[in-house]
């Protein structure tokens, strides 16, 4: 039974108290995980309409120091805008009291003159479709006094859509030409408003669209992208985030089980850990602090038993997604859950790891991150999928950039 909304009179302190997770990570079965075995490559240059992540609106005088107390990431004010333009978003998680995800989000701050705003100052909270509603619940137990105005955003009113470049360079990172810098801020213009996807260096765009058109899905111009930029599906770019090392959503970064650093948050540029206190903050300062981080989530490439597939072919010497033999291993993930063992072959076949997702022969594991070394498989009844761990490349440039461990 969920918990009771708290009286107005509690203190935020009272409140984490009182809203400790109960849930136990061993008790927990998780979903089977989709996987296809037809979806193209990405290509160099596409986009995709993510239907499977939703908006909150938050408004109001006190909405900066509202999201200041509750995200990972540091929330400035609202500066005043500058014509055509909006500020950065950012990647960030809202954690319960013991530290660990509720959900991965991006905030994009709106000006009072963007075509997204109605006229208000305020934010957008970009969550997984399926955690919006329990987000939003979450959010209105600490609202108290707190002088903002909360909103689910339904699905026809905003359209957010994920978009890359990989053929542009800039420095060193990836797409979008002269436009990818991780201190950029956004672009707008018709009603689209363009902001850096700062995961990892180079990996695209989100952009923003509102209405949705309703005679279809719109062209890369009417998004603001270059003309070559192709339309592709959902699980196309699913691929390609496997393909980069990035976890997204509840279905991945399980609800009150996954925590901040083993997720990568970290070097994807979610955490502040300058910042003053925020809903548990004390479990990700002090894994910060001991330097210890055990395991985290990798790209994985899978191969039959008994098929030799090194990978280190793909982006940065990563994993590589091959179609058609995806066929031959999707076929067996669809009986795979996520949560499900990954096991060293030989020996006392000590776990390793854990299956997070996957499309076709890529996808995402948490990781010992002593144990990269060695052959590996899912156990799945009556038949069995070897697979390999890759370290990102991007990770090198993130590890000192953003002071994780």
């Amino acid at each position: 039974m969920p918990p009771l909304r708290p009286p107005s009179t509690l203190c935020t302190r009272c409140l984490a108290r009182r809203y400790l997770s109960t849930t136990s990570t061993s008790a927990r079965t998780l979903p089977a995980q989709p996987a296809s075995s037809v979806s193209p490559s990405p290509p160099p240059t596409g986009y995709a309409n993510l239907t499977n992540r939703a908006l909150i609106s938050l408004t109001g005088h006190d909405a900066s120091k509202f999201l200041q107390g509750l995200t990972t990431a540091n929330i400035p004010p609202l500066p005043s805008a500058p014509p055509n333009s909006s500020p950065r978003s950012l990647y960030s998680a809202f954690l319960n009291a013991q530290g660990r995800i509720l959900s991965d989000v991006f905030i994009y701050p709106l000006h009072s003159n963007s075509s997204l705003s109605n006229g208000e100052e305020g934010f957008l909270i970009e969550v997984d479709a399926a955690e919006q509603e329990n987000l939003y619940k979450w959010l209105k137990r600490y609202k108290l006094r707190a002088k903002i105005a909360l909103r689910v955003m339904e699905g026809g009113e905003v359209g957010i859509f994920g978009a890359w470049d990989d053929t542009a360079t800039h420095g060193n990172s990836r797409g979008f030409g002269c436009s990818v810098s991780a201190t950029e801020g956004g672009r707008e213009g018709g009603g689209v408003l363009l902001f850096l996807d700062s995961r990892a260096p180079g990996f695209g765009r989100r952009v923003l669209r509102a209405p949705v058109s309703t005679s279809g899905e719109p062209g890369a111009e009417e998004l603001g992208l270059g003309e070559g930029s192709q339309r592709v599906a959902l699980e196309t770019y699913k691929i390609r985030r496997y393909l980069w090392g990035i976890p997204e959503g509840q279905s991945e970064l399980q609800r009150e089980t996954a925590l901040v650093q083993e997720s990568c948050v970290d070097y994807m540029g979610g955490v502040d850990f300058r910042k003053g206190c925020y809903v548990g903050q004390e479990l990700v300062i002090r894994t910060q602090h001991t330097g210890v981080v055990r395991k985290r989530v990798l790209p994985v490439q899978l191969y039959p038993h008994g098929t030799e597939r090194d990978g280190g072919e793909g982006l940065d010497g990563g994993p590589r997604y091959e179609e058609g033999f995806g066929r031959e291993v999707g076929d067996v993930l669809r009986e795979v859950e996520a949560g499900a063992d990954i096991v060293r072959v030989g020996g006392k076949e000590r776990r390793v790891g854990r299956w997070m997702g996957g499309m076709g022969n890529v996808g995402l594991a948490l990781w010992r991150l002593e144990s990269l070394e060695g052959d590996f498989r899912l156990p799945v009844e009556g038949k069995e999928v070897r697979m390999k761990p890759f370290v990102p490349g991007w990770w090198a440039e993130r590890k000192g950039s953003v002071g994780a461990v």
